[in-house]
């Protein structure tokens, strides 16, 4: 991914945050360019496999799933808005969350991985 993008869209990021995201791919889809192993079939769209979008809550006290899981809407269209994904169409991701208990209020965090195809 653009430093540059990443910078502009978060400018306090620091330096092992830029180094992490770096390798990042583009969010956009691209073709696969491999030959076909039979004939072509006419389609609309050679399909692209789902980005997993997983949403982990470390919490003193756990919430109940489905309003965990509704809570995530803001973060997944911060991502899309960001093309760190390129939409949130169940076709285009997989949504995951899960949840484990923690002993202290410090410790509590969530953890947004994507993981592409």
């Amino acid at each position: 991914m653009n430093e540059q993008l990443i910078r502009r869209h978060f400018p306090r990021a620091s330096a092992s945050t830029l180094a992490a995201n770096r390798s990042l791919p583009d969010a956009k889809p691209q073709r696969d360019k491999a030959p076909t192993l039979g004939r072509a079939v006419k389609g609309k769209a050679q399909g692209v496999g789902r980005i997993i979008v997983r949403f982990t809550a470390f919490r003193v006290r756990p919430l109940d799933p489905d309003n965990f899981a509704g809570g995530t809407k803001d973060l997944i269209d911060g991502l899309r808005h960001s093309q760190l994904i390129p939409g949130d169409e169940p076709w285009r991701i997989k949504l995951e969350t899960e949840q484990e208990k923690v002993r202290s209020f410090k410790e509590e965090r969530t953890e947004i991985e994507l993981i592409y195809p």
